[in-house]
């Protein structure tokens, strides 16, 4: 039954999608079932092709690159290998805030992409095209590594994220179709208050669901809500995929005792298109996008080149995440594999009202504002402060917007106070920029 309904949503639902919306999930799902039979000279070979079809179109099209490879002097035929993509000056999000009209192709037929943002994970959104391409290549790259859990296309998945993240957050019959059709059973996670997390677990065990998928913290906090209350052996979960945040020891111990279930960490940006899992080992990169560690080696500030963004070239993109890569082609994979992730920490705000707010979602709700900055942090008893850095055409209805936001996730008696300020102060680690359980001094 399983194969049949895989079957029907490759050749059926996402074929009719892809041509409603040019994404290219069902072809690309097919492609990389076979490159993952590739020998890794394949895969290099594949990708060395694909970065020189990047390069020549960023160079013609594009008069942000145009004008950079000009200064060099540089032309597309010099880049024919990944260190000769050293040649080339990172892509910096200042670069991108500076350069965005001119950066995106012009004049090239065919181009099919949306218009979005960072969620600023460290603070600081950052809007870019995401190609529908890339965007397709990112979702069938997941499902086939949700593959070797046991996971089948169509299998249901609860889906911890930010479902209802704004007051009025409606979605349409179609698109409530789309993903009940594919599994997915989405349950927000911005609150997960005792009473949210038994409705939560009710669900599981009402829809019979075996695979959850979510931010990492709001993993986590199921799992320990099931261990006190002593509810594992109602529940059959046989594989977990953490995302967002970084999958701390403690997080993956405890879903590990409790669900007694495979943990398949997941990492990656939309900006720069970066997607991987960790299954038996380090994190297998997706075949779209090639890693290089600013200024050589193998670990440190990572540079990202996607070949599937061909509307909005992102060539050697800083992403700010620090990755360290395996030494060359690991046993159980025939692409890129990172031993290490490091960044996009955050915390958990416990409120008195007995409400535990996660962080990932909030970077969403910015991502759709004119903010250049902001940070949320626990100020008091039932008080939460929101820190933003104002970018041109931030309006009250914005700040309105996020007062609202936080009391339907916070609860009415939580007081909501938005100061503003020039930039933001970092702590004296410099993690945890973004979500606090904690006062922060700011400048003003």
């Amino acid at each position: 039954m399983g194969r049949l309904k895989e079957f029907f949503l490759v050749n059926g639902v996402y074929r009719i999608s892809d041509l409603l919306f040019h994404t290219h999930v069902a072809g690309w799902y097919s492609a990389i079932g076979n490159m993952l039979k590739w020998t890794p000279d394949q895969i290099l070979q594949w990708q060395t092709a694909r970065m020189k079809a990047l390069v020549a179109d960023a160079y013609q099209y594009s008069p942000y690159y145009r004008r950079l490879f000009d200064s060099l002097p540089l032309k597309p035929e010099d880049i024919r290998s990944f260190e000769d993509l050293e040649k080339i000056p990172p892509l910096t999000k200042e670069i991108i805030r500076e350069h965005y009209d001119e950066i995106l192709l012009q004049g090239k037929p065919g181009l099919h992409y949306r218009h979005t943002s960072t969620g600023g994970s460290t603070g600081n959104p950052v809007r870019y095209v995401k190609d529908n391409d890339s965007w397709g290549f990112d979702n069938a790259f997941n499902f086939r590594m949700w593959k070797q859990t046991g996971y089948r296309l169509g299998d249901r998945f609860l889906a911890l994220g930010s479902s209802s993240l704004f007051p009025t957050n409606k979605k349409s019959v179609l698109h409530n179709l789309y993903y009940g059709i594919r599994g997915k059973m989405p349950f927000n996670a911005m609150n997960l208050s005792a009473e949210r997390l038994e409705e939560c677990v009710r669900l599981i065990q009402r829809k019979k669901i075996h695979y959850v998928y979510g931010y990492a913290s709001s993993i986590f906090l199921l799992a320990r809500y099931v261990e006190e209350h002593h509810l594992e052996s109602s529940l059959r979960i046989k594989a977990c995929f953490p995302t967002s945040e970084i999958l701390t020891d403690v997080y993956r111990n405890t879903i590990e005792r409790v669900f007694g279930c495979i943990v398949c960490d997941m990492y990656g940006a939309h900006d720069g298109g970066i997607v991987a899992h960790a299954i038996q080992g380090g994190y297998k990169v997706g075949y779209n996008c090639i890693v290089q560690i600013e200024g050589g080696g193998d670990k440190g500030t990572a540079l990202l080149t996607d070949v599937t963004s061909t509307a909005f070239p992102f060539i050697r993109y800083r992403l700010g995440d620090d990755l360290e890569i395996g030494k060359g082609y690991s046993d159980f994979f025939n692409g890129q594999v990172l031993d290490k992730v490091v960044g996009r920490t955050s915390d958990l705000i416990e409120l008195e009202n007995g409400r535990v707010l996660t962080g990932p979602g909030f970077t969403i709700l910015f991502s759709k504002l004119h903010a250049e900055g902001y940070r949320i942090y626990k100020s008091g008893y039932q008080e939460i402060t929101v820190e933003i850095v104002k970018g041109e055409g931030f309006t009250d209805d914005e700040e309105k917007l996020v007062i609202d936001t936080m009391h339907k996730h916070a609860g009415e008696d939580c007081t909501i106070q938005v100061r503003y300020a020039d930039q933001l102060v970092n702590r004296a680690n410099g993690k945890n920029l973004f979500f606090l359980n904690e006062k922060v001094s700011i400048s003003s």
